[in-house]
Parts: structure tokens; C-alpha cells; sequence
């Protein structure tokens, strides 16, 4: 006789939405130091950076986006 199979445990709401903030915020991170990286090399002031971070912001939010979609449904 087969056993029948358990539903997979779904994590915790709180957890998955801390990763994904920690996630962020690393990211966030790293492209204003990669964006200063670049702003100290070629003398530009803050552009890279403003740059690189806006770029990083988009990806970030629209990672969000997607991976909610597929979190709620």
C-alpha cells in the first residue's frame, strides 16, 4: 500500500519576505559602492553611481514583482 503524499510545507510569509528584503539591500549596497568604484576612477562625480543604483532599484523592483506573483498564487 502507498503512502499518500504530504503538501509540501510552504515557508513563512515573514521569512520569505525577509530574505527578499535582506537580498535587496545587499544588492542596493553593493552598486553604490561598484558605482563609487567607478565615480573615483573616472572623476565623474556621482553619475555611476546614480546610475547604477536607479538600474539596480529597477531589477530589484521588478524581481519583486515576479516573485510575488508566482509567492501568492
Amino acid at each position: 500500500m502507498k503512502h499518500p503524499k504530504k503538501p509540501k510545507k510552504q515557508p513563512k510569509a515573514w521569512a520569505v519576505l525577509t530574505g527578499v528584503g535582506i537580498q535587496m539591500g545587499v544588492t542596493l549596497y553593493l552598486a553604490s559602492r561598484a558605482g563609487k568604484a567607478l565615480d573615483a576612477h573616472w572623476e565623474t562625480g556621482k553619475i555611476f553611481t546614480l546610475i547604477i543604483l536607479m538600474l539596480v532599484l529597477f531589477l530589484n523592483i521588478y524581481w519583486l514583482v515576479k516573485y510575488l506573483e508566482r509567492f501568492n498564487s
